[in-house]
């Protein structure tokens, strides 16, 4: 375990002190949600970089209670992309010029 991953767990723990969630699935959830959204765009980030994200996709779902069970997957994994593309827009230009492309053509080879 990483020294970056030993701290987003203490955030996860100090973010989950008021709200139902458990740091375990917070951290779960902000990998996957940062996961699929970089999917989409072929992106990749250094460590400091993706820590960052991280950490503000937690804040996110805590602050947005996403771990409730009124969310599916697939919502809460859409809710984080559309907060990220508005915080990020270049990326989000990546992300929709890619998307475009693998409608038309199929996925790219790169």
């Amino acid at each position: 375990m990483s020294d970056f991953d030993r701290q987003l767990h203490r955030d996860a723990v100090e973010l989950c002190q008021t709200g139902p969630a458990t740091p375990d699935k917070l951290v779960a959830l902000a990998h996957a949600g940062l996961k699929a959204w970089a999917k989409v765009g072929n992106l990749q980030f250094p460590p400091e970089r993706r820590y960052a994200l991280l950490q503000q996709i937690m804040r996110y779902c805590a602050w947005e209670c996403l771990l409730a069970c009124c969310f599916t997957q697939a919502d809460r994994l859409e809710r984080i992309a559309e907060m990220l593309d508005a915080a990020y827009p270049r990326y989000a230009c990546t992300r929709a010029r890619l998307d475009a492309r693998r409608n038309r053509y199929g996925r790219p080879r790169f």
